[in-house]
């Protein structure tokens, strides 16, 4: 019964916080190799005859290395920021201003879990404004006597630096990966009550591609892991209602009603265990009433995703005909059951301690 008093939206967020824990190490690297690709180019003397060029280059390659295993895509995705860098300045706009958009969208799309395309136009943004912004700053910060190899240097920190925080939308975006792994689902329930909750896992993640908005995609996961907290005390009241027989505690009371007793204290002992008998069978009664509502609260929470589902698709075809109604409604159905649930422990307990 515990198992409700813990609220599925606390559960580990694996995915975002891996992610989370590593993004200093991937920005560090977008510095350091904006930094140091810009240093070689500048002793080779690229920087001084087309900075525009360099700078677009070393933020492509900044971008392409926030996801090591990916490295294979690099020479694409720095063509790509390059040659959009370029384009913007063959407009007469800023190299970097272009440079910085695809260099944010191509760190968004590369980081290890899925983004969405509002996540993606974030981080593009993030990444053109900060990298334009830096510029103007260093190179006004910057003596007119530096050095062209220290300042493109100087320039490639703070510019990648800066462009770097573009990870940050993606990043922080809700995680579809924050449910737990069906590894862990079945290490947590035995094989008769997986069912229900790798469904309502499948529903969740069929229905968050066409969720409209992030509270949408935010809401439809918590009623998925509601699933699983459901499930969870399911089984933990079944393995409580298995350790009683009521057939058997109703023969003992029988028996004991029916046998005669001359001595005061053995007639008192046993009129003390029928009455702890039948408050056993009280307990077994409430626990059969109480796995009845958490099974019908795992239906409800089943039905409601796939009418969610469904009607999303819907919406894909019919814009403004379906979005996912009463979602504050199945979300504090289930939030009140476990609420009310606490507060019944906690007033057995306050009993418990005036009575002793």
């Amino acid at each position: 019964m515990d198992a409700l008093a813990e609220d599925p939206r606390q559960l580990p967020v694996r995915g975002r916080a891996r992610l989370l824990r590593t993004l200093p190490l991937r920005q560090g690297a977008w510095v350091v190799a904006q930094s140091g690709l810009m240093t070689a180019l500048a002793l080779g003397g690229l920087w001084q005859s087309d900075p525009s060029l360099v700078l677009s280059l070393s933020l492509g390659v900044g971008a392409s290395v926030v996801h090591p295993s990916r490295l294979w895509a690099l020479p694409l995705t720095t063509a790509a920021v390059t040659a959009t860098g370029l384009v913007f300045e063959a407009l007469r706009l800023p190299a970097v201003v272009g440079a910085g958009l695809a260099a944010g969208a191509v760190a968004g799309l590369l980081l290890p879990i899925p983004s969405d395309r509002v996540s993606v136009l974030q981080s593009a943004l993030a990444g053109s404004a900060s990298a334009s912004l830096t510029l103007a700053l260093a190179a006004w910060l910057l003596p007119s006597g530096t050095s062209s190899v220290l300042a493109a240097a100087l320039i490639g920190l703070a510019v990648g630096a800066a462009a770097s925080l573009s990870l940050l939308p993606t990043a922080l975006q809700f995680d579809p990966e924050a449910l737990p792994s069906v590894r862990r689902v079945r290490r947590l329930l035995r094989l008769e009550y997986r069912r229900p909750v790798l469904v309502a896992f499948d529903l969740f993640h069929s229905a968050l591609p066409r969720a409209p908005d992030q509270d949408t995609r935010v809401g439809l996961q918590e009623v998925a892991r509601w699933v699983l907290r459901l499930q969870l005390s399911l089984q933990t009241l079944d393995e409580a209602i298995r350790e009683i027989e009521p057939a058997e505690i109703r023969a003992r009371i029988q028996a004991y009603d029916e046998e005669l007793a001359d001595d005061a204290f053995t007639q008192e002992r046993r009129r003390a265990t029928v009455k702890h008998l039948k408050r056993l069978l009280e307990h077994h009664d409430t626990m059969r009433q109480e796995r009845l509502r958490i099974a019908s609260l795992v239906d409800y929470a089943l039905a409601y995703l796939e009418e969610a589902r469904a009607g999303l698709s819907v919406a894909l075809t019919l814009p403004g005909e379906f979005t996912p109604e009463r979602l504050h409604e199945v979300l504090g159905k289930l939030r009140a059951h476990a609420t009310e649930g606490r507060v019944r422990r906690e007033s057995a307990r306050e009993v418990v301690s005036l009575s002793e």
